[in-house]
């Protein structure tokens, strides 16, 4: 028997947590259940017998790959669940599972790593000016973003790799920027304050490549795929560069602030 096999499943919720630094809209998201719902696990006030394989499967790979599936009653159908704060109704029926990908709709699917890291991937659809694309934009923005709010002891770096439609149901991948990547609080600042928080421009902004990039601009923006891991310059260290005005973070487009 495994060692996890010997855990409740709170005691499986505090474990995860503590490997991959999540937070608990992080684990509610993987679980596709609410925070409040995996705060009630991990206080023993419902067994949690149901979201064990999951929360197994987690701590193991770092994601999940099929979400618990709903309580049903006698009669099959899913049993409703409260509501969120300020809605008309007090419950509502859930879905019961997340579905595969889809070409109208965005998706995201993200692995956790230990040290608070992750890998997000996101897919896109393809068409142009649709909500579902701004929210796959936006999605991979707050990926960032969340990365930043978590580096309070440890600066992270962002790897980011484009996938553009290139047309015959053909694609090809770019890297954004250099392979090194970005300290994830420069990305964040510089879509805010450059790009006026439109994420799209500034991954073509970023784009080595003229074909990628005017492929990014037109549209055919269909995947990213980004990758955090610990910077190897010390927090001190970079703040005291900051400090100085002499660090560069070699973004595309002109002179950082810091140049």
């Amino acid at each position: 028997m495994s060692d996890l096999a010997q855990l409740s499943p709170a005691e499986l919720v505090v474990r995860v947590r503590e490997v991959y630094g999540l937070t608990w809209g992080e684990l509610a998201a993987a679980m596709n259940r609410s925070e409040r719902m995996m705060r009630k696990v991990a206080r023993g006030e419902t067994s949690g017998e149901a979201y064990r394989a999951a929360l197994t499967e987690l701590h193991e790979t770092g994601a999940v790959s099929k979400a618990p599936s709903r309580r049903r009653n006698a009669a099959g159908k899913l049993v409703p669940v409260r509501a969120k704060a300020g809605a008309r109704k007090r419950t509502r029926v859930p879905r019961d599972t997340r579905r595969g990908a889809s070409l109208t709709r965005h998706s995201t699917r993200v692995t956790h790593l230990p040290d608070g890291n992750r890998i997000v991937q996101i897919q896109l659809p393809k068409t142009v000016g649709s909500p579902e694309r701004g929210a796959g934009l936006h999605a991979a923005r707050m990926a960032i973003v969340n990365v930043a709010r978590g580096s309070s002891r440890q600066d992270k770096r962002v790897h980011l790799r484009a996938t553009v439609d290139v047309g015959g149901g053909r694609t090809r991948t770019f890297d954004v920027g250099s392979k090194g990547g970005y300290l994830a609080a420069d990305v964040v600042a510089d879509v805010r304050d450059r790009m006026g928080g439109d994420m799209g421009s500034w991954i073509a902004s970023q784009m080595g490549d003229r074909y990628a990039q005017d492929a990014v601009r037109q549209g055919q923006l269909v995947g990213l795929n980004l990758t955090t891991f610990n910077a190897v310059r010390s927090k001190e260290e970079r703040q005291a560069l900051d400090e100085a005005g002499v660090r560069r973070w070699n973004r595309r487009g002109g002179r950082s602030r810091w140049g």
